[in-house]
């Protein structure tokens, strides 16, 4: 680990929480260069939900890849777009009759947060945003405002205007906070977006037997 501690900056994140060089990976399994093998519950924060090295992922990847596929288009049409669009709008947006528009977004939670923080201020005309406690959503400074996790946010920033936090420990205690917000602050017309991390997969990462 001294290579990562010598020339890696110390905003350092996940790699502190977990001290092991991991080689390679495939489904559920993460291996470390000597050979010993970890259940991952971490799943990439939530993005790995057909476990790594999918084989009809990695099959398709390479395709791609062989035949000069565009990796980087920014938001140009390119013809993986014009095929995701059409499938999505086939598979999803017509057997639900359901006329929504896609906005495509970075690669990150953080990127979707401040896309629907914008867009519900935009929409709603309103700026007031209320959160919860123990939800992490980013590092930005939109998401952070808005991750209840004060050794995190403290660290960053002070307290950013507009941003309502709540207690949460359980779900009967969403149910009454909801409840709450429902009766005080929608009927004034002040809340633009209420926004909840339903489950921290960061809690879920066990070390196999």
């Amino acid at each position: 680990m001294r290579i990562f501690e010598t020339l890696e900056s110390r905003v350092r994140g996940y790699i502190r929480s977990f001290p092991v060089i991991f080689e390679s990976s495939k489904g559920a399994i993460l291996k470390d260069e000597m050979g010993k093998e970890y259940i991952d519950f971490f799943a990439g924060a939530g993005t790995l939900n057909y476990g790594h090295n999918n084989d009809h992922i990695t099959k398709a990847m390479i395709e791609y890849l062989q035949k000069d596929g565009v990796l980087h288009g920014l938001d140009m049409a390119t013809t993986a777009k014009k095929k995701f669009l059409e499938k999505f709008l086939l598979t999803i947006l017509e057997p639900r009759n359901l006329d929504y528009k896609i906005q495509f977004t970075g690669p990150t939670g953080t990127n979707a947060v401040e896309s629907a923080l914008k867009l519900a201020r935009t929409i709603k005309g309103r700026s007031n945003v209320v959160a919860f406690t123990n939800g992490y959503h980013g590092l930005s400074m939109g998401a952070l405002a808005v991750t209840g996790n004060n050794f995190i946010v403290m660290k960053h920033i002070s307290a950013v205007p507009m941003f309502l936090s709540c207690p949460l420990t359980d779900i009967w205690g969403l149910e009454l906070i909801l409840w709450i917000i429902l009766e005080k602050y929608l009927q004034m017309a002040v809340v633009a977006l209420i926004i909840l991390q339903l489950l921290s997969l960061k809690q879920f990462r066990r070390k196999a037997v």
